[in-house]
């Protein structure tokens, strides 16, 4: 019956004024009526969405204020075929599933398959990708590989954020924000011309809250988020050149990891009152462990280009680094059992230079030169009083990777109907590694994280090994009239090589190759009834050879290996509709369907058997792939009406997404329950639009459900809840 009165409410809101849809060029004409033009830069290069022949989602800066959301982990659950999410122990980890396609661990050593690119720039790590949304122009989601222009580790997709840019005027907007759980949010930005050829411009952001958590000990409020963000640009601009220097730093003082642990009677982390109700939103954190997690991250980026006779040529030159000190307590309880210390440094460093010719009306080429490195450091300790009072382990991981590559995507009309595509790039990647595991022991029972080593404990494994790999697209688009277009292109991507960083023994560190996936997408592209109907279709096929799987095993010590191997093929398929509807003026309807079938052809691996305490093969040939609902949709609307002298905006949003897995071995205490979530928003401003009011609500009908859920055999489950009921009112100005 609940479930029933989600989905009529959330009907009944018609719910979500869904970015790819609603998403509009700033710049461009707006329509009176009908569906207005989507402007993105998905293939390195301004298009109409429509005239992109591949699969892709945008979201205006505009869509994202109305909906509160300002990390991009809130757009979960709203987007056709995409999932993201945090791992329970890792707050600030991105778990991207796009098309069943992801990652199953939060270390860096792990990898990515999806790639977050901010202004031009690769995110090199997961750790440092769930990105405060203030102050942008758009994100576009781009679903299926992307190898060819964004290279390596994209063959799930990309997520590309597009911040605002300077305006050459002076003008100022800001934005406060106060909510429920004491959110406080202060945005501002100031745009200034320097000179007749130079202008400035600065953002920040300030967002504080209390956590949703309170502590058994204590109830006191954990896992606070307190985050403080500046942004400056300096961009020069004179006839045929222009170049943009943008500087950030964010400063992160947040509470610790909320994740909760489920356990029962004769699981060894059972402990009454604490660890079977995981929705009263109260979870333990013992005496002598911090609520801390820290992180300061730097980035500067130098963008220049220059139009020329042989063709416009784009620099992108970025330095970024982040620091991370994060204290967890995994086992959830105010019980000593289970927690770490993990801190990390990590830096890189990337230039990209490319080319983008016009040799005809019918031809057109990219060609380009990418360079990248970068190297981390993580240094974990952990106390493991659970499994013997007194035991520690600490671990380190130290990596270095250098990557070069070339690439080139050409299209060639072969009629005025009909274009060729055809893109290819080589890599060359090199990596270094170095992981360390010990076992420590307090002879007073309790252990610290400054315990002595156990004489002989030591493993230090150390590898050296270096890949070429060659991707490539090819494909064809018919576009008959402006405003429909048939598509259909095979790709090969790959997720790059790499050394295990969470070793066991010796031979866990590896290396493994990398991983490859063949995709095969059809789909088509329409506006209809002059405009008044947007409908687009995709239709996809991946098969993966040499995939990377995890082989986690933790020891009766304690210990845990996280070894990859190239042990796994899997096979995902499904489709995409999304359509807009402008039936009048000042009124928006959206909707999206998904469906998604990813399953393991081949998954060996091997497992700890209790009762030999020996190592026994296991298949998962079957299984879901993590992350993967069947079926995902959304619904929405925003109506924009004269009220007062002023414009009143409503919006509704509402998504459902189907049970799924959240780990490759598909247990059932594994299995995360069909959600189903509306949120709404609603603002006036007068005509002038020099200020706005609204309030918003997120999560309105306060859904109990899981993000994600992990088994630890015979302990309990790690899982992480989504967050409860949000509401809070808005002020925006502008002059």
């Amino acid at each position: 019956m609940r479930k029933s009165h989600h989905l009529i409410a959330g009907l009944s809101l018609v719910a979500i004024c869904q970015a790819q849809a609603s998403a509009q060029d700033t710049q461009a004409e707006p329509a009176q009526y009908g569906v207005r033009d989507i402007v993105v830069t998905a293939q390195k290069q301004s298009e109409n969405l429509q005239d992109v022949p591949i699969s892709v989602s945008a979201v205006t800066g505009e869509i994202l204020q109305e909906q509160q959301v300002t990390n991009i982990a809130d757009l979960s659950n709203t987007l056709p075929n995409v999932q993201i999410n945090t791992f329970s122990n890792a707050p600030d980890s991105a778990v991207f599933t796009i098309r069943g396609i992801g990652v199953n661990d939060a270390d860096p050593y792990v990898g990515t398959t999806v790639s977050v690119v901010v202004d031009g720039v690769v995110v090199g790590v997961n750790t440092a990708a769930l990105l405060s949304l203030f102050d942008i122009d758009r994100v576009e989601v781009l679903r299926g590989p992307q190898g060819t222009l964004f290279g390596a580790n994209t063959t799930g997709g990309v997520i590309n954020v597009v911040t605002k840019q300077p305006t050459g005027e002076f003008g100022v907007e800001g934005e406060i924000v106060y909510g429920n759980y004491n959110q406080l949010e202060a945005n501002a930005s100031v745009n200034f011309p320097i000179t007749e050829n130079l202008a400035g411009k600065v953002s920040v952001l300030h967002n504080s809250m209390d956590g949703y958590f309170r502590n058994y000990a204590d109830n006191r409020r954990i896992g606070e988020r307190n985050i403080t963000s500046l942004r400056g640009y300096l961009k020069y601009d004179s006839g045929n050149y222009d170049a943009t220097l943008i500087g950030e730093y964010v400063r992160s003082r947040n509470g610790s990891q909320t994740g909760v642990l489920i356990a029962g009677p004769g699981e060894l982390f059972y402990t009454p009152n604490e660890t079977e109700d995981p929705f009263d939103f109260k979870r333990g954190l013992s005496y002598d462990q911090p609520d801390a997690n820290d992180r300061d991250t730097y980035s500067i980026t130098l963008t220049q280009n220059l139009e020329t006779g042989l063709g416009d040529f784009t620099s992108i030159t970025n330095y970024r680094e982040y620091n991370n000190d994060l204290f967890s307590d995994d086992d959830a309880t105010t019980r000593v059992l289970l927690q770490t210390n993990r801190r990390t440094k990590h830096h890189q460093f990337s230039q990209e230079l490319r080319d983008l010719v016009t040799l005809s009306d019918y031809t057109r080429f990219i060609v380009g030169l990418f360079y990248f490195e970068q190297s981390y450091f993580l240094d974990q300790d952990g106390k493991l009083d659970g499994f013997l009072p007194g035991l520690g382990q600490p671990q380190s991981q130290d990596q270095d990777n250098r990557s070069f590559s070339v690439f080139f995507q050409g299209y060639q009309d072969l009629t005025p109907e009909l274009t060729l595509q055809a893109g290819i790039r080589y890599s060359y990647e090199k990596t270094t590694a170095t992981s360390t595991t010990a076992n420590t022991i307090n002879p007073d029972g309790q252990a610290t994280f400054d315990d002595p080593l156990i004489p002989g404990s030591l493993i230090t494994a150390s590898g050296e090994e270096s890949w070429n790999n060659v991707g490539y697209k090819i494909g064809l688009d018919w576009q008959p009239t402006e405003q429909f277009m048939i598509y259909g292109y095979y790709a090969r991507g790959f997720k790059s090589g790499g050394f295990t960083g969470r070793i066991a023994i010796a031979q866990d560190i590896g290396p493994f190759d990398p991983e490859k996936l063949d995709t095969f997408e059809v789909g088509i592209k329409s506006d209809l009834f002059d405009r008044l109907l947007r409908l687009n279709v995709s239709a996809f096929l991946n098969k993966y050879k040499d995939m990377q799987v995890v082989q986690n095993i933790t020891y009766p010590s304690g210990a845990n290996s996280a070894s990859i191997a190239n042990a796994g093929k899997a096979e995902t398929k499904g489709f995409e509709v999304e359509a807009t509807a402008a039936p009048t003026q000042g009124l928006t309807l959206t909707g999206s369907v998904a469906y998604l079938d990813a399953k393991y052809d081949e998954y060996d691996t091997l497992i700890l058997d209790p009762a030999t305490g020996g190592l026994v093969p296991v298949s998962y040939a079957g299984n879901s792939l993590m992350n993967s609902p069947k079926w995902s949709a959304s619904f929405g609307f925003n109506w924009q009406a004269p009220v007062g002298g002023g414009t009143l905006t409503t919006t509704g949003q509402y998504s459902y997404t189907s049970a799924k897995f959240t780990s490759y071995t598909n247990l059932p205490i594994e299995r995360v329950g069909a959600v189903e979530l509306v949120n709404a928003s609603m603002s006036w401003g007068p005509d002038d639009d020099s200020w706005e009011i609204g309030a918003y609500v997120r999560n309105l009908f306060d859904e109990e459900y899981f993000n994600q859920k992990l088994s630890l055999a015979g302990i309990g489950t790690l899982a992480s809840v989504g967050a409860p009921r949000q509401y809070g009112a808005v002020f925006r100005f502008r002059f």
